[in-house]
Protein backbone atom coordinates (compact mmCIF):
# COMPACT_ATOMS: atom_id res chain seq x y z
CA UNK A 1 0.00 0.00 0.00
CA UNK A 2 2.87 2.38 0.80
CA UNK A 3 4.61 1.60 -2.49
CA UNK A 4 1.37 2.15 -4.37
CA UNK A 5 0.68 5.45 -2.58
CA UNK A 6 4.22 6.66 -3.34
CA UNK A 7 3.81 5.73 -7.01
CA UNK A 8 0.57 7.69 -7.25
CA UNK A 9 2.21 10.69 -5.59
CA UNK A 10 5.22 10.56 -7.88
CA UNK A 11 2.94 10.33 -10.90
CA UNK A 12 1.13 13.53 -9.95
CA UNK A 13 4.45 15.35 -9.52
CA UNK A 14 5.72 14.10 -12.88
CA UNK A 15 2.57 15.28 -14.64
CA UNK A 16 3.09 18.78 -13.27
CA UNK A 17 6.74 18.87 -14.36
CA UNK A 18 5.91 17.48 -17.83
CA UNK A 19 3.29 20.16 -18.35
CA UNK A 20 5.86 22.92 -17.76
CA UNK A 21 8.78 21.35 -19.65
CA UNK A 22 9.55 22.86 -23.07
CA UNK A 23 12.81 21.11 -23.95
CA UNK A 24 12.07 18.02 -26.09
CA UNK A 25 15.04 15.97 -24.81
CA UNK A 26 14.25 16.56 -21.15
CA UNK A 27 10.56 15.91 -21.82
CA UNK A 28 11.42 12.54 -23.37
CA UNK A 29 13.47 11.59 -20.31
CA UNK A 30 10.60 12.63 -18.06
CA UNK A 31 8.28 10.40 -20.06
CA UNK A 32 10.63 7.47 -19.52
CA UNK A 33 10.66 8.12 -15.77
CA UNK A 34 6.88 8.39 -15.81
CA UNK A 35 6.62 5.09 -17.67
CA UNK A 36 8.91 3.39 -15.16
CA UNK A 37 6.77 4.76 -12.33
CA UNK A 38 3.70 3.34 -14.05
CA UNK A 39 5.27 -0.11 -14.00
CA UNK A 40 6.14 0.25 -10.31
CA UNK A 41 2.50 1.10 -9.61
CA UNK A 42 1.38 -1.88 -11.69
CA UNK A 43 3.56 -4.29 -9.67
CA UNK A 44 2.21 -2.84 -6.41
CA UNK A 45 -1.34 -3.30 -7.64
CA UNK A 46 -0.54 -6.87 -8.66
CA UNK A 47 0.55 -7.63 -5.11
CA UNK A 48 -2.81 -6.29 -3.92
CA UNK A 49 -4.57 -8.62 -6.37
CA UNK A 50 -2.60 -11.64 -5.16
CA UNK A 51 -3.57 -10.75 -1.58
CA UNK A 52 -7.22 -11.00 -2.64
CA UNK A 53 -7.86 -7.27 -2.43
CA UNK A 54 -9.68 -5.62 -5.29
CA UNK A 55 -7.92 -2.56 -6.70
CA UNK A 56 -10.74 -0.06 -7.01
CA UNK A 57 -10.65 2.65 -9.65
CA UNK A 58 -11.78 6.09 -8.55
CA UNK A 59 -13.75 6.50 -11.78
CA UNK A 60 -14.89 3.11 -13.16
CA UNK A 61 -16.34 3.29 -16.64
CA UNK A 62 -17.15 1.19 -19.67
CA UNK A 63 -14.06 0.88 -21.89
CA UNK A 64 -13.95 -0.04 -25.57
CA UNK A 65 -11.78 -2.99 -26.54
CA UNK A 66 -9.52 -0.67 -28.52
CA UNK A 67 -8.92 1.42 -25.41
CA UNK A 68 -8.41 -1.75 -23.36
CA UNK A 69 -5.57 -2.68 -25.72
CA UNK A 70 -4.13 0.84 -25.60
CA UNK A 71 -4.24 1.01 -21.82
CA UNK A 72 -2.56 -2.39 -21.49
CA UNK A 73 0.12 -1.41 -24.00
CA UNK A 74 0.92 1.82 -22.15
CA UNK A 75 1.88 -0.11 -19.00
CA UNK A 76 4.37 -2.43 -20.75
CA UNK A 77 8.09 -1.61 -20.81
CA UNK A 78 8.63 -2.56 -24.46
CA UNK A 79 5.44 -0.97 -25.73
CA UNK A 80 6.92 0.27 -29.08
CA UNK A 81 7.03 -3.34 -30.33
CA UNK A 82 3.32 -3.98 -29.86
CA UNK A 83 1.18 -3.92 -33.00
CA UNK A 84 -2.62 -3.76 -32.91
CA UNK A 85 -4.46 -5.91 -35.42
CA UNK A 86 -8.21 -6.26 -35.93
CA UNK A 87 -10.24 -5.28 -32.86
CA UNK A 88 -14.00 -5.75 -32.80
CA UNK A 89 -16.19 -2.72 -32.02
CA UNK A 90 -17.38 -3.73 -28.55
CA UNK A 91 -16.70 -2.57 -25.01
CA UNK A 92 -16.04 -4.11 -21.59
CA UNK A 93 -18.48 -3.28 -18.82
CA UNK A 94 -17.27 -0.95 -16.10
CA UNK A 95 -16.94 -3.45 -13.23
CA UNK A 96 -14.58 -5.68 -15.27
CA UNK A 97 -12.74 -3.22 -17.52
CA UNK A 98 -9.78 -2.57 -15.21
CA UNK A 99 -9.22 -6.27 -14.55
CA UNK A 100 -9.36 -7.17 -18.25
CA UNK A 101 -6.78 -4.42 -18.87
CA UNK A 102 -4.62 -5.91 -16.12
CA UNK A 103 -4.85 -9.41 -17.62
CA UNK A 104 -3.94 -8.14 -21.07
CA UNK A 105 -1.07 -6.07 -19.65
CA UNK A 106 0.60 -9.05 -18.01
CA UNK A 107 0.24 -11.20 -21.12
CA UNK A 108 1.68 -8.44 -23.32
CA UNK A 109 4.55 -7.92 -20.89
CA UNK A 110 5.26 -11.65 -20.91
CA UNK A 111 5.19 -11.77 -24.73
CA UNK A 112 7.54 -8.83 -25.18
CA UNK A 113 10.05 -10.11 -22.61
CA UNK A 114 10.32 -13.61 -24.09
CA UNK A 115 10.60 -12.68 -27.75
CA UNK A 116 13.41 -11.09 -29.81
CA UNK A 117 13.91 -7.38 -29.14
CA UNK A 118 13.22 -6.53 -32.78
CA UNK A 119 10.20 -8.79 -33.28
CA UNK A 120 6.69 -7.31 -33.04
CA UNK A 121 3.97 -8.60 -30.78
CA UNK A 122 0.52 -8.60 -32.37
CA UNK A 123 -2.69 -8.20 -30.36
CA UNK A 124 -6.17 -8.57 -31.84
CA UNK A 125 -9.76 -9.18 -30.77
CA UNK A 126 -12.40 -11.20 -32.63
CA UNK A 127 -16.02 -11.96 -31.82
CA UNK A 128 -17.06 -15.61 -31.59
CA UNK A 129 -20.29 -17.36 -32.52
CA UNK A 130 -21.65 -17.33 -28.97
CA UNK A 131 -21.12 -13.56 -28.52
CA UNK A 132 -17.89 -13.73 -26.53
CA UNK A 133 -14.65 -12.07 -27.64
CA UNK A 134 -11.34 -13.81 -28.20
CA UNK A 135 -8.26 -11.68 -27.50
CA UNK A 136 -5.09 -13.00 -29.17
CA UNK A 137 -1.49 -12.06 -28.36
CA UNK A 138 1.07 -13.52 -30.77
CA UNK A 139 4.83 -13.31 -30.36
CA UNK A 140 7.80 -14.65 -32.32
CA UNK A 141 9.86 -16.03 -29.43
CA UNK A 142 11.28 -19.47 -28.86
CA UNK A 143 8.01 -20.89 -27.56
CA UNK A 144 7.49 -23.07 -24.50
CA UNK A 145 8.53 -26.60 -23.64
CA UNK A 146 5.54 -29.00 -23.65
CA UNK A 147 5.80 -29.82 -19.94
CA UNK A 148 6.16 -26.16 -18.98
CA UNK A 149 3.26 -25.27 -21.29
CA UNK A 150 0.94 -27.74 -19.53
CA UNK A 151 1.98 -26.42 -16.11
CA UNK A 152 1.33 -22.80 -17.09
CA UNK A 153 -2.06 -23.67 -18.58
CA UNK A 154 -2.95 -25.50 -15.38
CA UNK A 155 -2.02 -22.38 -13.43
CA UNK A 156 -4.11 -20.15 -15.74
CA UNK A 157 -7.13 -22.43 -15.43
CA UNK A 158 -7.13 -22.06 -11.65
CA UNK A 159 -5.75 -25.48 -10.79
CA UNK A 160 -3.19 -25.76 -8.01
CA UNK A 161 0.40 -26.05 -9.13
CA UNK A 162 3.11 -27.06 -6.68
CA UNK A 163 5.66 -24.28 -6.06
CA UNK A 164 8.49 -26.70 -6.87
CA UNK A 165 7.51 -26.85 -10.54
CA UNK A 166 7.07 -23.10 -11.10
CA UNK A 167 9.15 -20.23 -9.76
CA UNK A 168 6.67 -17.71 -8.29
CA UNK A 169 9.02 -14.79 -8.91
CA UNK A 170 9.41 -15.69 -12.59
CA UNK A 171 5.68 -16.07 -13.16
CA UNK A 172 4.23 -13.39 -10.93
CA UNK A 173 2.31 -11.81 -13.84
CA UNK A 174 0.74 -15.13 -14.86
CA UNK A 175 -0.33 -15.73 -11.26
CA UNK A 176 -2.18 -12.40 -11.37
CA UNK A 177 -3.77 -13.40 -14.68
CA UNK A 178 -4.90 -16.71 -13.17
CA UNK A 179 -6.44 -14.98 -10.15
CA UNK A 180 -8.41 -12.49 -12.27
CA UNK A 181 -9.40 -15.16 -14.80
CA UNK A 182 -11.07 -17.20 -12.08
CA UNK A 183 -12.76 -14.09 -10.65
CA UNK A 184 -14.31 -13.07 -14.00
CA UNK A 185 -14.62 -16.51 -15.62
CA UNK A 186 -12.11 -15.69 -18.32
CA UNK A 187 -10.52 -18.56 -20.20
CA UNK A 188 -6.80 -17.94 -20.71
CA UNK A 189 -4.70 -20.39 -22.72
CA UNK A 190 -1.11 -20.51 -23.97
CA UNK A 191 -0.19 -22.42 -27.14
CA UNK A 192 2.92 -22.76 -29.28
CA UNK A 193 2.85 -21.36 -32.79
CA UNK A 194 3.95 -23.67 -35.63
CA UNK A 195 6.11 -20.89 -37.06
CA UNK A 196 7.77 -20.24 -33.71
CA UNK A 197 6.77 -18.28 -30.69
CA UNK A 198 3.65 -18.54 -28.57
CA UNK A 199 0.06 -17.35 -28.64
CA UNK A 200 -1.88 -16.28 -25.57
CA UNK A 201 -5.67 -16.21 -25.90
CA UNK A 202 -8.21 -14.69 -23.54
CA UNK A 203 -11.86 -15.61 -24.02
CA UNK A 204 -13.97 -12.79 -22.56
CA UNK A 205 -17.57 -13.98 -21.93
CA UNK A 206 -20.49 -12.06 -23.35
CA UNK A 207 -21.64 -11.09 -19.84
CA UNK A 208 -18.64 -8.75 -19.59
CA UNK A 209 -19.25 -7.13 -23.00
CA UNK A 210 -21.60 -4.46 -24.25
CA UNK A 211 -22.12 -2.15 -27.19
CA UNK A 212 -19.91 0.93 -27.38
CA UNK A 213 -21.76 3.74 -25.54
CA UNK A 214 -23.00 6.45 -27.86
CA UNK A 215 -22.33 10.12 -27.34
CA UNK A 216 -24.78 11.96 -25.07
CA UNK A 217 -27.80 13.69 -26.48
CA UNK A 218 -27.41 17.42 -27.33
CA UNK A 219 -28.14 19.89 -24.57
CA UNK A 220 -31.82 20.64 -24.33
CA UNK A 221 -32.92 17.54 -26.18
CA UNK A 222 -35.53 15.49 -24.40
CA UNK A 223 -34.46 12.01 -23.42
CA UNK A 224 -36.62 9.19 -24.82
CA UNK A 225 -38.94 7.69 -22.22
CA UNK A 226 -38.03 4.34 -20.76
CA UNK A 227 -41.62 3.13 -21.25
CA UNK A 228 -44.12 4.16 -23.95
CA UNK A 229 -46.17 7.17 -22.94
CA UNK A 230 -49.98 6.76 -22.83
CA UNK A 231 -50.14 9.41 -25.55
CA UNK A 232 -47.54 7.76 -27.74
CA UNK A 233 -48.75 7.31 -31.27
CA UNK A 234 -51.00 10.40 -31.32
CA UNK A 235 -50.54 12.00 -34.73
CA UNK A 236 -49.72 15.66 -34.86
CA UNK A 237 -51.38 18.17 -37.20
CA UNK A 238 -49.82 18.50 -40.61
CA UNK A 239 -47.26 21.30 -41.00
CA UNK A 240 -49.46 23.04 -43.58
CA UNK A 241 -52.32 23.49 -41.14
CA UNK A 242 -54.43 20.66 -42.58
CA UNK A 243 -57.38 18.99 -40.94
CA UNK A 244 -56.72 17.40 -37.58
CA UNK A 245 -56.75 13.60 -37.90
CA UNK A 246 -59.57 13.37 -35.34
CA UNK A 247 -61.91 15.64 -37.32
CA UNK A 248 -62.71 12.95 -39.88
CA UNK A 249 -63.87 9.38 -39.33
CA UNK A 250 -61.40 6.54 -39.61
CA UNK A 251 -62.33 4.51 -42.64
CA UNK A 252 -59.18 2.38 -42.65
CA UNK A 253 -59.04 -0.82 -40.59
CA UNK A 254 -57.76 -0.37 -37.07
CA UNK A 255 -54.05 -1.03 -36.51
CA UNK A 256 -53.24 -1.44 -32.84
CA UNK A 257 -49.56 -0.68 -33.42
CA UNK A 258 -50.12 2.82 -34.76
CA UNK A 259 -53.51 4.03 -33.63
CA UNK A 260 -54.21 7.42 -32.09
CA UNK A 261 -55.72 7.74 -28.66
CA UNK A 262 -59.24 9.00 -29.33
CA UNK A 263 -61.02 11.31 -26.85
CA UNK A 264 -64.07 9.86 -25.16
CA UNK A 265 -66.20 12.71 -26.54
CA UNK A 266 -65.94 11.27 -30.04
CA UNK A 267 -67.43 8.00 -28.81
CA UNK A 268 -70.29 9.52 -26.75
CA UNK A 269 -73.83 10.22 -27.86
CA UNK A 270 -76.81 8.19 -28.94
CA UNK A 271 -76.37 8.61 -32.67
CA UNK A 272 -73.39 6.74 -34.10
CA UNK A 273 -72.63 5.67 -37.62
CA UNK A 274 -71.85 2.06 -38.44
CA UNK A 275 -68.15 1.83 -39.21
CA UNK A 276 -66.25 -1.01 -40.81
CA UNK A 277 -65.30 -3.79 -38.46
CA UNK A 278 -62.33 -2.90 -36.30
CA UNK A 279 -62.60 0.89 -36.69
CA UNK A 280 -63.67 3.45 -34.13
CA UNK A 281 -67.33 4.66 -34.10
CA UNK A 282 -67.92 8.29 -34.98
CA UNK A 283 -70.77 10.65 -34.18
CA UNK A 284 -73.14 11.71 -36.97
CA UNK A 285 -73.45 15.53 -36.82
CA UNK A 286 -77.21 16.13 -36.38
CA UNK A 287 -79.21 18.93 -34.83
CA UNK A 288 -80.27 18.34 -31.25
CA UNK A 289 -83.50 20.27 -31.96
CA UNK A 290 -84.46 18.40 -35.10
CA UNK A 291 -84.27 14.69 -34.46
CA UNK A 292 -86.84 14.04 -37.20
CA UNK A 293 -84.52 15.54 -39.79
CA UNK A 294 -81.81 13.15 -38.67
CA UNK A 295 -84.05 10.17 -39.46
CA UNK A 296 -84.91 11.35 -42.98
CA UNK A 297 -81.46 12.66 -43.93
CA UNK A 298 -79.27 10.12 -45.73
CA UNK A 299 -76.43 8.70 -43.65
CA UNK A 300 -73.17 10.59 -43.75
CA UNK A 301 -70.34 9.37 -45.87
CA UNK A 302 -67.72 7.93 -43.44
CA UNK A 303 -64.90 9.52 -45.39
CA UNK A 304 -66.45 12.92 -46.02
CA UNK A 305 -66.70 14.39 -42.51
CA UNK A 306 -69.73 16.50 -41.50
CA UNK A 307 -72.29 17.00 -44.33
CA UNK A 308 -72.71 20.68 -45.31
CA UNK A 309 -76.49 20.56 -44.99
CA UNK A 310 -76.18 19.89 -41.27
CA UNK A 311 -74.42 23.18 -40.65
CA UNK A 312 -77.49 25.50 -41.17
CA UNK A 313 -79.58 23.27 -38.86
CA UNK A 314 -77.02 23.48 -36.08
CA UNK A 315 -76.56 27.25 -36.60
CA UNK A 316 -80.29 27.78 -36.47
CA UNK A 317 -80.51 25.61 -33.36
CA UNK A 318 -77.82 27.67 -31.69
CA UNK A 319 -79.56 30.94 -32.63
CA UNK A 320 -82.88 29.60 -31.36
CA UNK A 321 -81.29 28.59 -28.07
CA UNK A 322 -79.79 32.06 -27.62
CA UNK A 323 -83.16 33.67 -28.43
CA UNK A 324 -84.98 31.47 -25.94
CA UNK A 325 -82.43 32.30 -23.24
CA UNK A 326 -82.80 36.04 -23.83
CA UNK A 327 -86.59 35.84 -23.75
CA UNK A 328 -86.51 33.95 -20.47
CA UNK A 329 -84.05 36.48 -19.01
CA UNK A 330 -86.22 39.46 -20.07
CA UNK A 331 -89.34 37.91 -18.54
CA UNK A 332 -87.51 37.33 -15.29
CA UNK A 333 -86.34 40.95 -15.13
CA UNK A 334 -89.89 42.25 -15.81
CA UNK A 335 -91.22 40.17 -12.99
Amino acid sequence: MRIMASAYQMGSHLEAVEADEQDPDRLERLYRIDHANTRIRRHAENLQVLLGRRVEDANPQTVTLVDVVRAATSAVEYYPRIRVGHVVDLAVVEFAADDVIRVLTELLDNATRFSPPTAPVIVSAFITEDGSVLLRIEDAGVGLQPDRLSQLNALLSGRLVTPATLDPAAHLGLAVVAHLAVAHQLRVTLTNRPSGGATATVLVPGALLCEIPTAGAPAGAAAPPAWPSPSAGIPSPSPGGGTHPWSTPMAAPHDSTNSPTVPLSTLAGPATAQQPSGSLPQRVPTSVRDQSAATTRPPADPGAGSPPEAWPDETAAFAAGVSDARTTSDEGQQR
